[in-house]
């Protein structure tokens, strides 16, 4: 037994030095076997700053995006408690105004159960569908649009009723202001092959509303609405930007520093509704950023073009501005946008809101409305008087990077493709302008929209020459108030500035009425230089008064300054008053 042992430990010996002996290089020191650096190495771009990140957002979303599509809401007002004051009829809900100049007003809102269907109802599936108890709130949304009698509204759904399109608040805008019911359908539409921008899903919806408190059996049909995405922290997860970032919405932003409002919310003096008076906050209450980016564009000795490089990013500025100005939308220098910085990333990006203004030049002649733009709000004057536009453009390589990105998106929204887009929403839209409620809400006569549509293509083009006509032109300039002393009267008002560098003269006019009619002008001083003038004492009364700015080739300009009258508002001038004691008063 000794013997068989030994020979088996003596063959498992000799089958081991023949296993191993076969592998004696992977036994070898592994700085033997190292392959020399040069013949390893491979190409590996270098990891992107975060401040270099361009804006880019997720253009999946919008794969499915129909816009001839049409889906239904159904609204069942069901009221709240008076706990959480949600216990509002319908009616109630409606009654909200927030309008430019009103602080403070608190919201109304009231419980619904909402619902997603199709002409015939709910359908199953869908957000709502067999919800007998209330799954959401309804409440008035916008500011200037409250005062119609359609409004738009904003649902907010309850946490256990899921998403509707990875959604939970859900804004539907009437657009009462709009008579062909598909600008903002048009503009964010376009807005999706813009690059360094991000646009936001639409879609048009047939509502119908029930008060169930109100003792309502039926739903009544309010007509269309368009769906609009909201830029929330949802918006910003949903595509693909940086859920803990900072999102502010503006209300009325110049980005002047605005000290006694913009502040720290750990700042004893720091009011929620005076900040929102500026920029509106989405996602949180830290606004250490905001207020560093404000002061820097407020800091004259910092050149402009470290803050931009510091804070902005040139291509997505270029783009918000030459996009706004092609697409004639004027209402986009101090409000309806939005400003994002991404967590850990001192940059700030603008984000497109609200394009229901856009392309009406056509229809603003054709319907003299009393609100037709002034001359300055054309082209790029049309953004001086916002501060961090105001430095910028004065940077003649700014200024070449917007007319290079106005060019790039000229070839992008053609009058031809606006046509088209019109053409394919109006297979939606027409159904609706032509029948109740709509039809009697839309301020214009059918045959009058039809003219409307067939000429808002053209307008992209009169903002692209408007555009060219602005960059020659003096920048519009603010009047100062009026000083007397008692014995002359004092006319001062600021600078106005010219992209060629060219001497600016101005004529000064004052009337006993705002048309400046020959016969009621009592004072006129023509082609002076200064941006100031004494005038001798004017007998007590009402009087106007208005500058215009012409440089050496022959283009004017007026002042920001105007006048609201029952007539109407006056562009560039201002009123004053001589009292009896020989004072002035400067009445707004």
């Amino acid at each position: 037994m000794r013997i068989q042992r030994k020979n088996f430990l003596i063959g498992l010996a000799v089958i081991s030095l023949m296993f191993f002996g076969c592998n004696t290089k992977d036994t070898k020191p592994p700085s033997e076997n190292t392959i020399p650096d040069s013949q390893r190495e491979v190409s590996k771009a270098q990891p992107m700053d975060v401040n270099e990140l361009p804006l880019k957002d997720d253009k999946t979303l919008y794969a499915n995006q129909d816009p001839t599509s049409l889906i239904y809401f159904y609204i069942t007002i069901t009221g709240g408690s008076e706990e959480d004051q949600t216990n509002h009829t319908f009616e109630e809900v409606n009654s909200y105004k927030n309008l430019q100049g009103m602080n403070n007003v608190q919201k109304i809102k009231t419980e619904i159960i909402f619902q997603v269907g199709d002409q015939y109802g709910p359908l199953p599936g869908e957000v709502g569908y067999g919800a007998l108890a209330s799954n959401a709130t309804l409440n008035v949304r916008g500011r200037t649009s409250t005062d119609y009698p359609q409004k738009s509204y904003r649902i907010d759904l309850f946490d256990n009723a899921g998403l509707w399109r990875g959604q939970r608040a859900i804004a539907i805008n009437k657009h009462p202001g709009d008579p062909t019911r598909l600008r903002n359908m048009l503009y964010f539409t376009l807005l999706q092959d813009i690059p360094d921008t991000t646009s936001l899903r639409t879609q048009f919806v047939n509502v119908f509303i029930k008060d169930q408190i109100a003792g309502e059996k039926d739903f009544t049909d309010y007509g269309l609405f368009t769906q609009v995405e909201l830029p929330n922290g949802r918006y910003l997860r949903n595509h693909g930007l940086s859920r803990e970032g900072n999102l502010y919405k503006a209300n009325l932003n110049e980005f002047f520093r605005y000290e006694d409002k913009i502040r720290l919310a750990t700042d004893p003096l720091y009011d929620l509704s005076e900040f929102d008076d500026i920029l509106e906050p989405k996602t949180g209450e830290n606004h250490k950023k905001i207020i560093e980016m404000l002061d820097a564009i407020n800091d004259y000795s910092i050149p402009i073009e470290d803050t931009i490089t510091r804070y902005f990013d040139i291509n997505n500025l270029t783009s918000y501005i030459a996009y706004n100005i092609l697409m004639a939308n004027p209402d986009s220098n101090a409000q309806n946008y939005l400003l994002y910085s991404p967590v850990n990333s001192s940059k700030w990006y603008y984000l497109f809101w609200d394009g229901d203004g856009c392309l009406s030049y056509y229809e603003d002649k054709l319907l003299k409305n009393v609100w037709t733009e002034a001359d300055w709000e054309h082209g790029v004057s049309g953004y001086w008087g916002v501060v961090l536009f105001n430095r910028m453009l004065r940077v003649k390589a700014y200024r070449d990077a917007l007319k290079e990105k106005v060019e790039l998106l000229r070839g992008i929204i053609t009058p031809e493709r606006i046509a088209a887009e019109i053409a394919k929403y109006r297979t939606v839209v027409d159904q609706f302008t032509k029948r109740m409620p709509d039809k009697i809400n839309l301020q214009v006569t059918l045959e009058d929209l039809d003219r409307i549509y067939e000429n808002m293509p053209n307008d992209t083009e009169i903002a692209y020459q408007r555009f060219l006509s602005s960059l020659e032109k003096p920048m519009p300039f603010y009047m100062d108030p009026v000083e007397s002393d008692g014995k002359e009267i004092s006319l001062s008002w600021a600078e106005a500035y010219d992209f060629n560098a060219e001497f600016i003269y101005y004529d000064v006019q004052i009337a006993k009425d705002w048309s400046f009619a020959p016969n009621t002008i009592v004072y006129e001083s023509l082609d002076q230089l200064p941006s100031n003038t004494i005038v001798p004492m004017l007998p007590p009364g009402n009087y106007y008064w208005r500058i215009i700015a012409r440089n050496e080739s022959g283009k004017t300009q007026i002042p920001f300054d105007q006048v609201a009258t029952d007539s109407g508002l006056h562009q560039g001038m201002r009123r004053f008053i001589v009292l009896e004691n020989g004072k002035v008063e400067n009445p707004l």
